[in-house]
């Protein structure tokens, strides 16, 4: 998964180790992201990933060097997903990379995995991203009083969606109003069309073979042969 700015990539064991130092307890991205300390050592983040627990990715820049990293798990019924993950320094932060790489992760979960929802919770401290999220569609499903604890006092938590449909109004929308804007598709929309016209054109063939010509071809085999 590629962007501009990022891509995303299965995790290395060096990616483990570095998990483990943004997302340890007082690390700046752990207080931002409100992560909750369970997971705190490369072991546990490798663990969840290998398991299908937490899948991860690793969220690198255009030089290849890693500088975060995001993650998705089932969360609810069948199509259901939870978000979460964070950009690692501090001094990396408001230059995109953390939007587009959650848009990469939205669009693999929407556009390749069929997700119908998409959720997640974000402390109502963390003003990068709530002015971040406000902007993109999501819809607030609850406040959760006082639910977090930072700098002596609790803080409230927000919970944020995405349906299926409200995600494909959005890319809609930017189809309408940028021209260069191309589906998140993995396969170009001409490549499908070319492969079901070799598949028409072998099937309507003489030399193409199908389930159903070879039942034909069996029960006129098998039919009783008139007396002589």
């Amino acid at each position: 998964m590629k962007g501009r700015f990022v891509r995303l990539e299965r995790p290395t064991p060096e990616d483990y180790e570095l998990m483990a130092q943004w997302f340890g307890p007082n690390s700046a991205a752990s207080t931002m992201s409100a992560t909750e300390g369970a997971v705190v050592s490369a072991e546990d983040f490798r663990r969840l990933d290998q398991s299908g627990e937490l899948r991860q990715f690793a969220v690198r820049d255009t030089a290849g060097t890693t500088v975060g990293a995001v993650h998705y798990k089932p969360h609810g019924p069948v199509g259901g997903y939870s978000l979460g993950g964070a950009i690692g320094d501090p001094q990396l932060w408001s230059r995109g990379y953390g939007t587009e790489a959650f848009d990469l992760l939205l669009d693999h979960l929407f556009h390749a995995r069929g997700a119908h929802r998409v959720q997640f919770t974000t402390a109502l401290y963390n003003k990068n991203v709530l002015r971040l999220v406000t902007k993109a569609g999501f819809v607030v499903e609850g406040i959760l009083r006082e639910y977090f604890y930072l700098d002596g006092q609790h803080h409230d938590a927000v919970i944020w969606s995405l349906l299926r449909h409200e995600y494909y109004a959005v890319l809609e929308d930017l189809r309408r109003t940028d021209p260069g804007f191309v589906m998140p598709d993995a396969v170009p929309e001409a490549d499908k069309a070319e492969a079901r016209r070799i598949v028409a054109e072998y099937i309507t063939s003489t030399a193409g073979e199908t389930s159903a010509r070879l039942l034909l071809a069996r029960v006129a085999d098998e039919a009783p042969q008139p007396a002589g």
